[in-house]
């Protein structure tokens, strides 16, 4: 089969003369490889946070939460959770505050709620993310996510204390002046014993790692409520990323209540992971136009090495077009086998990024993805195919216009000083 002149010449100056393969070519190539690599990786762990964050926070936050306007409490959230039914709102009570957790001598702030199990089925996943023992809760028994389990050496059965801090500060009172008073208070304080009933994981280390779930009638002990009562009503809702209407809606019917979505209340969040997303990506296409510098680097030195050659084809009539097209066919050709080469290589790091994190953890004696910091427990990932498509055309365009420069300095060069360059 007979390549066309342009095409011919591109794949024969990528080879040289002496030996099946060019080191020039071969680091040329790198360059893209591994811009077009980070690149898709990078992008893939942006995307799979902000999946992956978003999930655990629908899993275990309902999508709209309802708080009382004026009063701590709703002394009857009955009502409340009738009218957000009404207006397609599945809903259910919930009692949340700051608590104190008690195992022997250790003393830790966790997050208490305080939950009805079979109404909280319909607006959390809380049932679906049980890893061991039971979901359902009786008095004096408490759910806790696997990270608190770990850490504190707790299994089914164990028993804790919990400490409510508005209890333990009753007998504390502030004036405007500054000045406090301190009375003996009316009753003997005890802590609330409960049994751990079961363990949950949501993936999220914040979830994982400080809610503690009660029934609502003792988390309403526990903080000194009534009976019934409920810090405010969550839902959920049919479609969460549409909230516009619903929100309106049960701010009409419940014009004495403050009606926070989701998105509200993890708004600055999941902006600083979009931000993030983006600053990250065009960060790391600056790696794509340095490599481009290494290919316009070798298509300037085969010019160089070439002119001799290049005075030749110009002599027995070729165009400056045609040999302008030869450099650009080369720096395109180099272009496609970088791409596609880092691209394999991108998705296969990202299907062993787990295993990968693992041995340099182990190899460093160091957690390279902790927790803590990250938020989730395991590395996450999200090709997808606009990012993947995104990246190969980027980089198959910036690898063409790095070969533009040498394309038009080889067709700039004159026929008669070209024959008399000495290679």
């Amino acid at each position: 089969m007979h390549l066309p002149a342009d095409l011919f010449l591109a794949l024969r100056y990528l080879r040289p003369k002496r030996t099946f393969v060019s080191i020039i070519t071969l680091l040329s190539i790198l360059g893209p490889v591994l811009g077009v690599a980070i690149l898709l990786i990078v992008s893939a762990v942006m995307a799979g946070f902000d999946r992956d964050i978003k999930t655990g926070i629908m899993n275990l936050q309902a999508h709209v939460q309802v708080y009382p306007a004026w009063e701590r409490t709703f002394s009857s959230p009955t009502k409340v959770i009738t009218k957000m039914t009404a207006v397609g709102v599945d809903a259910a009570p919930l009692i949340e505050g700051s608590a104190l957790l008690q195992i022997r001598d250790s003393i830790l702030p966790k997050i208490v709620r305080g939950i009805d199990p079979e109404q909280e089925r319909k607006v959390t996943g809380l049932a679906d993310a049980m890893v061991r023992g039971r979901y359902e809760l009786r008095d004096g028994e408490a759910l806790i996510g696997d990270r608190l389990a770990f850490s504190l050496g707790l299994s089914i059965g164990d028993a804790v204390l919990i400490h409510s801090p508005a209890r333990l500060t009753s007998n504390v009172k502030w004036h405007d002046d500054g000045k406090v008073d301190v009375t003996t208070p009316d009753e003997v304080y005890l802590p609330e014993e409960v049994k751990i009933a079961g363990i949950f994981s949501m993936g999220v280390a914040d979830f994982d790692d400080n809610i503690i779930f009660l029934t609502l009638d003792q988390a309403a002990e526990l903080f000194g409520y009534d009976w019934g009562a409920a810090s405010c009503v969550q839902g959920k809702v049919a479609d969460p990323l549409n909230m516009d209407e619903i929100t309106r809606k049960l701010k009409e019917a419940l014009p004495g209540a403050m009606v926070v979505t989701w998105q509200e209340r993890n708004q600055l969040l999941f902006g600083t992971l979009r931000v993030e997303k983006n600053l990250m990506t065009f960060l790391m296409a600056f790696i794509v136009l340095v490599a481009s510098f290494s290919i316009a680097a070798t298509l300037i030195t085969v010019v160089v090495q070439k002119t001799r050659e290049i005075g030749v084809m110009k002599a027995v009539g070729m165009s400056r077009f045609l040999i302008a097209r030869i450099f650009l066919l080369q720096g395109g050709i180099i272009g496609v086998i970088g791409t596609v080469l880092g691209t394999l290589l991108g998705i296969v790091v990202i299907a062993l990024r787990n295993q990968i994190a693992d041995l340099l953890s182990l190899a460093m004696s160091h957690d390279v993805f902790p927790a803590e910091l990250y938020h989730l427990t395991r590395i996450p990932a999200l090709l997808t195919a606009t990012d993947l498509v995104r990246t190969v055309i980027l980089a198959i365009v910036i690898c063409v216009l790095a070969a533009l420069v040498p394309a038009l300095y080889a067709s700039a060069l004159a026929p008669a000083r070209a024959l008399q360059e000495e290679n």
